[in-house]
């Protein structure tokens, strides 16, 4: 049994989370009534005052509690469909640390260094040099994709400003368009095996890449014998209770009253003065690996509560003498990526990093005394068409003398998820998802770094 294979059944064995009841916390709803005031200023000014405006949904986690669990705004602003914590969100980017999760599952530690060669036949001799890791942590240098496309002269150089300003309903039922090109990641491969030679050496820098997550879901496809949504399915989403997640694809289809289409959400694009245009389609929206899982707020906290009780284990439970733990969450999934000239990225599994150790006064035997806390962060933003989003996770923790476990009751930590719908005009930047996730972690762990890693997290990253 490799150590992915230890980590899910450690997984299936934690307990489930308590979604019921739903709590609130009025400073989040304050503020997120902030935000729909500042949405509806690009409302034109005779509707300001009434007119609909989409929204967001919205869960944080403090410790072992959920403590808020919320939709704001409107899913569809034709019909006034309200978000609530079963609405549907294209998670965008938020979908890379499931499709690394899935190729965790299937490859030992010591086969993530395999060449991608061995499953990407046809492609050229530098795929020898790329491994599956390289994939994982944007380390592979392998061109964008739809920077291919558009070199190629098979999509115009503006066409997602096109997109953006196009007033379509393709959502929520997302149906195939017979007369278009649509791009798959079957073309994808194509694209790049096409490029003969890279601009630079794997493993040197890291530059985001999604090109190298499509590759990476075709490579858990090839090597599992199935899709990247029926692997999900059987790894994350069955065991963690995310009945409401999936992969969507050039091979998805659904009903017209499918919980799918019912419960999902439209998604718009904010134009100054003229107010909120439902965007849509585009050839690419069936390309996945790089995005393209759908999900809810209900299903994302359930899990964050995973990983976090996973984590938990990892870093507070104590072994038997010399026994070490069967597997360490961070060491899989948040691992910095080592670079050549000893040079490290902060990214590990479809996450950005941060870590960071700071100085605090408690007591100790009736004494104030200074002791050395670490703290560290995993986050991540999502943005396709109309969706925003972001995950943040933070944890701290006093260090323990060497040789010692971590004291569970020292040991914090924090998860929050925001899923949005809209573009949110550039003067009103504090209102961006990740600013929000920012302002909401204040309220639980306040407003200084040392305390609060959150407050370090650069939301200019991915």
């Amino acid at each position: 049994m490799n150590s992915s294979e230890v980590y899910l059944k450690k997984l299936r064995g934690i307990a489930g989370f308590d979604l019921r009841p739903r709590p609130h916390d009025e400073r989040i709803d304050a503020l997120m009534e902030k935000y729909l005031r500042r949405l509806r200023l690009s409302l034109p000014k005779h509707r300001r005052a009434t007119g609909r405006v989409p929204g967001a949904a919205i869960v944080v986690r403090k410790g072992n509690e959920l403590i808020h669990l919320k939709g704001y705004g409107c899913a569809n602003l034709e019909t006034g469909e309200q978000i609530t914590p079963e609405t549907v969100f294209d998670l965008g980017s938020v979908s890379k640390q499931f499709t690394a999760f899935a190729a965790l599952s299937i490859f030992a530690a010591s086969e993530l260094d395999t060449p991608i060669s061995k499953y990407l036949r046809g492609f050229p001799r530098y795929a020898d040099r790329i491994t599956i890791k390289h994939l994982i942590h944007h380390t592979s240098a392998l061109p964008d994709y739809i920077d291919l496309q558009v070199a190629a002269r098979r999509a115009a150089e503006d066409w997602y400003a096109r997109v953006m300003r196009r007033r379509d309903n393709w959502y929520p039922q997302m149906p195939r368009r017979k007369k278009a090109k649509e791009l798959t990641n079957r073309d994808v491969l194509k694209l790049v095996a096409s490029q003969r030679l890279l601009p630079r050496e794997p493993d040197v820098d890291f530059e985001y890449s999604n090109t190298g997550y499509v590759l990476l879901a075709e490579i858990v496809r090839r090597a599992t014998k199935q899709r990247l949504s029926e692997v999900l399915r059987e790894t994350v989403f069955s065991v963690v209770g995310m009945d409401n997640t999936y992969v969507f694809d050039e091979t998805s289809r659904f009903r017209k009253k499918a919980p799918e289409v019912l419960r999902h959400a439209k998604c718009y694009n904010a134009v100054k003065d003229k107010g909120f245009v439902p965007v849509g389609y585009s050839p690419m929206n069936f390309v996945y690996g790089d995005g393209n899982i759908h999900s809810t707020i209900v299903d994302m906290a359930k899990w964050d509560h995973y990983l976090t009780a996973l984590d938990r284990k990892t870093i507070c439970e104590s072994h038997a003498e010399g026994e070490k733990p069967a597997v360490d969450a961070r060491s899989i999934l948040w691992l910095p990526a080592k670079l050549q000239h000893q040079k490290q990225a902060e990214y590990g599994a479809g996450w950005n990093l941060l870590r960071n150790k700071y100085k605090d006064r408690v007591k100790e035997n009736g004494r104030s005394v200074t002791k050395t806390f670490a703290s560290r962060a995993e986050y991540h933003r999502g943005e396709w068409l109309g969706w925003r989003n972001y995950i943040a996770r933070a944890q701290k923790w006093m260090l323990p003398m060497e040789g010692e476990p971590v004291d569970p009751e020292t040991w914090e930590s924090m998860g929050i998820v925001v899923l949005t719908n809209n573009t949110v005009l550039a003067t009103h930047k504090e209102f961006y998802a990740c600013a929000l996730a920012k302002q909401i972690a204040r309220f639980c762990w306040g407003n200084f770094k040392e305390d609060n890693i959150i407050n370090c997290v650069d939301c200019a990253l991915a």
